[in-house]
């Protein structure tokens, strides 16, 4: 997935280094450890450092989780103020959604988002309510630099795929914000010379899904569009992009389905950027039996 985005070498190569100089302390430095009165027999063997890390983690998921689902809240409470949107409200705590989306009224238009990280670890842990017009998962990476923002879009086009063929969960869009987007920790050629005003203000860029779910009957659904749905085209206008300069902001995800003669299941999926073929994938096929319509 050639998304445009990528780390600077010298940065990514000083990451092994430091996994190093941190595991081994106690072996390397051990006089820094007695500084801060930390016994080096201590460090690994009494799970001091062990410990120390998974509690620096918790607190790391727990602030980036409160802060990309304030930073959706924010972009709602936007649209809302801007008229866009009837409202919203944040939903995590009762449902596998976190926010309900209100986009019109007479006749009701509602939408459902949910909020995940960047690696797609979860993303399949959410569930599309009945009355959702729409449905659109939010991933949000959260700064580490270790893997490129491709890499976490692929996980998460493979287990929303798999969703969608073998459980028959359709998500209509998935919105992927990149917060270093165009900073000089990762350069991005569509912003060029302009490390100081991106970031955060960069708009995300929307993979559209099919309209429907791939069954036997329609093998090959169509897939949205900024016509077919309308949160995406309110989101990106709310990050100022002009209407004729969205499409580079958009992917379109193919899903095919496919049955072979032994009754297993499997799917083909092509991503479609500016109206060229940049990614492949798909699945060798499983046994779970579907119901089609």
């Amino acid at each position: 997935m050639p998304l445009p985005c990528s780390h600077q070498e010298r940065i990514t190569r000083q990451v092994q280094p430091t996994i190093d100089l941190l595991s081994n302390l106690d072996k390397w430095h051990p006089d820094v450890l007695l500084q801060h009165d930390i016994q080096p027999k201590d460090y690994n063997g009494s799970l001091v450092f062990r410990s120390a890390v998974e509690s620096i983690r918790g607190r790391f998921i727990a602030s980036s989780t409160s802060g990309r689902e304030g930073f959706i809240g924010g972009i709602l409470e936007s649209l809302a103020r801007h008229q866009r949107i009837v409202g919203y409200r944040k939903s995590s705590g009762t449902h596998r959604h976190d926010f309900e989306v209100a986009i019109a009224r007479d006749p009701d238009y509602f939408a459902a988002l949910e909020v995940k990280g960047g690696e797609g670890n979860s993303v399949n842990i959410s569930e599309r309510p009945l009355w959702a017009r729409e449905f659109g998962i939010w991933c949000h990476l959260d700064g580490a630099i270790v893997n490129e923002p491709a890499h976490g879009v692929r996980a998460i086009l493979n287990r929303l795929t798999n969703e969608l063929v073998l459980r028959q969960k359709q998500v209509d869009v998935l919105f992927f914000k990149d917060p270093l987007c165009g900073t000089a920790l990762r350069p991005c050629p569509k912003y060029p010379n302009r490390a100081d005003s991106v970031g955060e203000a960069v708009a995300p860029d929307v993979f559209l899904f099919p309209q429907q779910i791939p069954r036997t009957s329609e093998p090959t659904p169509p897939v949205h569009t900024l016509e077919t749905l309308r949160l995406p085209k309110l989101v990106l206008n709310l990050f100022g992009i002009e209407e004729e300069k969205m499409g580079r902001h958009i992917w379109q995800v193919h899903v095919r389905f496919l049955r072979s003669r032994n009754g297993r299941t499997a799917r083909a999926v092509e991503v479609f950027h500016e109206g060229q073929l940049v990614a492949t994938g798909g699945s060798r096929g499983s046994n779970r039996r579907r119901s089609e319509s």
